[in-house]
Order: structure tokens, then C-alpha cells, then sequence
């Protein structure tokens, strides 16, 4: 069997600030640390399984935080930025399942730590066919398009519950529950990294009680933006049409096209600075 997994860092275990996972912040070499040890409970649980090939990808930030030496040997790593499918970058209909680790809540989410929708400076909301997705659900869609279950997620209680309404089966590790978007009560990392390894080998072992998740194909995509001024740059894309004051609209013959517009539409905006 061969397994993807794409790693976050907002959702690892005790993470609750923004200093824990910004390099130029002193807090973030020791939460790297603990993100290395989340990766390696899944792939230890997933071969445990009976996975045969694993491929990580490093998916915060600038996609270089894992330090590649502390990585199980076992994992190819993908790393680095830019790339064309961001936290998905590898996936492909070779892959038998799709693991999410360290993955935190969309923007807006009550009790979720840290919660965003990709870029918390631009994006407001995400809608695929009018149903709101954070960032489990437009990369769950993706391998769904290339037929592959997604099958686990790790983080806190909010987003394994996002994803759950997306994939009801899904099995989940809840390592921390958000006070607030800044706090939470939090598993001891050790505890946590077993019950990872633990849901992981029992979601690979289950593997044929889940399909992909798929959307419907032509996708329409919503974004709503942080403010009007970056909509008003992003309206400028010549596929797009105004919604309203801060909100475009954009339709895509396929979902993956549809993910790299949602990117596009990104990347215009994120200049802006507001006067």
C-alpha cells in the first residue's frame, strides 16, 4: 500500500500560538520538534498497517519544517515552496489513502486554535457548491479527485469535527480542545503521539470502509476576502465575477483547475495593503 501524508503544524500537539510555529521566533525550533514526533507516530501507526510507501508533505508555512534528518526513514518528504498543489503537492491516483496531520480548523471556527482558512490576512471563507471548506476539505477534495480516501486527521477537537462532516467515518486523534483560539487543554505530546499512531493503523486497516470524497463537477468556488480592497484586485481575474463587497465568484469545468484558481485568486490578492 502506499500512503500520503500532508502535514500542518497549527494542530500538532500543545500548540496554541503563532509564536510556536513562525521561524523567526525562538519558541519555533522546539515545536518543530514536536511536529516531527506527531509525523512519525502516523507513519509508524501506517506502517504498523501494512503501508509499503509513505510521502510526506511538509505543508506550513514556507513547506520546510520538518528537519529531514528527525523524519522516519521510511518517508519520502516533499518540501519546499512554491509548488503547484501547495499541501497536496505529490498526490496522484498511485496513493491508496490520504492521512492529515497537524491540521487546524477554518477561519472563524469557535474554539479553534489557531484556526484559518490557508491565509488568515486574505481569506474570510472558502465555498465549494455553497458548502464552506477549510483547508481539510479543498485537500480531501483533490485526492478524492484522484480516487483516494482520505481516511485520518489529527489536531484539535474542532477540526476532526469539520472533518467529520465532510467524511463521517474519518477517524480522528484529538490531541488538544480549544479554550479559545489562543488556548487549549492539550494532551501530554507522549499520550498524544500514541493515540496518532493508534488511529492512524486503525484507519489504514479499515481501509475499505471509505471512499474518496469528491465534489461536484462544475465546481463553482465563492471566496469571500478579508477586505474589499483585495477584492476589488482579486475581481480583476478575468474568470471571476463580483459577488459583492468583498466577495468573488469563480466556475471551474474540474476541481483541480478549480483548486489552482482558489490559489490564484490568493496570490493576487495577498499584495494588498490596506491605506
Amino acid at each position: 500500500m502506499k500512503v500520503y501524508i500532508s502535514i500542518d503544524m497549527e494542530g500538532i500537539s500543545s500548540i496554541v500560538d503563532w509564536s510556536q510555529v513562525d521561524p523567526r521566533n525562538k519558541e519555533y525550533e522546539r515545536f518543530r520538534k514536536l511536529m516531527v514526533g506527531d509525523l512519525n507516530a502516523a507513519i509508524e501507526g501506517v506502517l504498523e498497517a501494512g503501508a509499503e510507501e509513505v510521502v510526506v508533505a511538509d505543508s506550513h508555512g514556507r513547506m520546510s519544517n520538518l528537519p529531514p534528518e528527525e523524519v522516519h526513514e521510511a518517508a519520502v518528504l516533499i518540501r519546499g515552496s512554491p509548488r503547484p498543489w501547495l499541501m497536496m503537492e505529490g498526490i496522484d491516483d498511485s496513493f491508496d489513502a490520504a492521512l492529515y496531520v497537524g491540521y487546524h480548523s477554518m477561519k472563524g471556527t469557535e474554539r479553534g486554535v489557531l484556526c484559518h482558512t490557508i491565509s488568515g490576512r486574505v481569506v474570510d471563507a472558502v465555498y465549494i457548491n455553497g458548502v464552506e471548506m477549510g483547508e481539510f476539505g479543498l485537500n480531501a477534495a483533490l485526492a478524492g479527485w484522484h480516487g483516494v480516501p482520505s481516511i485520518f486527521i489529527s489536531g484539535d477537537q474542532a477540526v476532526v469535527e469539520e472533518a467529520r462532516r465532510l467524511v463521517p467515518n474519518i477517524r480522528g486523534a484529538v490531541v488538544k480542545w480549544g479554550v479559545s483560539r489562543y488556548a487549549a487543554k492539550c494532551l501530554h505530546p507522549a499520550k498524544a503521539r500514541r493515540l496518532i499512531r493508534e488511529k492512524a493503523s486503525e484507519a489504514l486497516k479499515a481501509l475499505d470502509e471509505f471512499k474518496p470524497f469528491k465534489v461536484e463537477e462544475p465546481v463553482e468556488v465563492r471566496m469571500r476576502f478579508a477586505t474589499s480592497t483585495m477584492a476589488d484586485v482579486a475581481a480583476l481575474i478575468p474568470y471571476a465575477e463580483r459577488v459583492d463587497g468583498r466577495t468573488i465568484r469563480m466556475v471551474f469545468d474540474d476541481y483541480p483547475t478549480a483548486f489552482r484558481g482558489v490559489r490564484t485568486a490568493i496570490a493576487v490578492a495577498y499584495p494588498v495593503e490596506e491605506r
